[in-house]
């Protein structure tokens, strides 16, 4: 497998930890901005958690993002909390940071040491909502800057960094893997001598992406192919993306002592999958 040196596919952002709640955290205050968006201020008492129901000790207070449709954007809900403080736990030093969010991420990485931020943020308006209230709270120097980090990451290095967090895919929905481990080589570029690249959610998509290739796997080899259609239904992205995992087994029935062997190859190929849909080079 590619040693993408500075990036720990391992590493689980969703690790169960209660070291979030304290870490005292400042947040945008509730209101309507002049677009039409708006920030609802609700005292939560009972959330899931990666799925699991999780009762709090005592009502925290949280907020949520609405655009003009109505639609929720994000939110700094337990699970959202657990996530970056587990990333801002693992950054240190001058950070570079792919979406501002609503400013949970920068605050647990200062506490976990990091000593500088630059956030590249495409929407105007979340900085707008977020950036006075994060400034303020940091205390260490923080520049947001409005574009795409994709587009950034994809330039000329300009500079490097200690640690690079990037959390602008929408969903945890293991079809944006090729996307994300696109970001993720982009990233790698600009990282200085020991740095690390975080990803929000990479661990758990990799556990979705494994999952269906057991379910996969579980078929008879002839039945794979229309079985994979089935199931994924108008997704193509799910298509491309496990459609080579039933060329590679084509033929072969997976069962017992080798499915762990044929997940282990399974979490080999999407790691080292690029946007494209092509393999960097990897021992099988």
């Amino acid at each position: 497998m590619t040693d993408h040196e500075g990036f720990d596919p391992s590493f689980d952002d969703t690790q169960w930890t209660d070291g979030w709640l304290h870490v005292p955290i400042a947040q945008p205050p509730p209101g309507v901005h002049p677009s039409g968006y708006r920030v609802e201020r609700r005292a939560l008492h009972e959330v899931e958690v990666f799925d699991r129901p999780y009762r709090l000790a005592a009502p925290l207070d949280c907020r949520f993002l609405f655009d003009p449709g109505g639609r929720l954007w994000m939110s700094d809900t337990p699970q959202e909390r657990m996530m970056m403080y587990n990333n801002g736990q693992r950054s240190r030093g001058s950070v570079l940071v792919g979406g501002l969010g609503l400013g949970l991420y920068p605050q647990y990485a200062v506490a976990g040491g990091a000593a500088r931020f630059t956030v590249i943020e495409r929407s105007s308006v979340v900085r707008d909502i977020v950036e006075p209230t994060l400034s303020v709270a940091l205390g260490v120097p923080l520049e947001v800057r409005l574009g795409d980090v994709g587009a950034y990451l994809s330039g000329p290095v300009a500079a490097h960094y200690d640690t690079i967090f990037l959390d602008t895919w929408e969903s945890l929905d293991a079809v944006h893997l090729p996307e994300v481990n696109r970001l993720r080589d982009l990233a790698l570029r600009h990282l200085a001598p020991d740095g690390r690249v975080l990803l929000w959610g990479y661990g758990w998509m990799l556990r979705l992406f494994e999952e269906a290739c057991r379910q996969l796997l579980a078929v008879a080899p002839a039945r794979r192919g229309a079985w994979l259609e089935g199931q994924a239904g108008a997704s193509l992205p799910a298509v491309a993306l496990l459609g080579p995992v039933v060329e590679h087994f084509r033929g072969r029935v997976v069962a017992g002592r080798d499915v762990a062997e044929a997940l282990a190859w399974c979490r080999r190929y999407v790691v080292g999958l690029d946007f494209v849909g092509e393999l960097v080079r990897f021992s099988s």
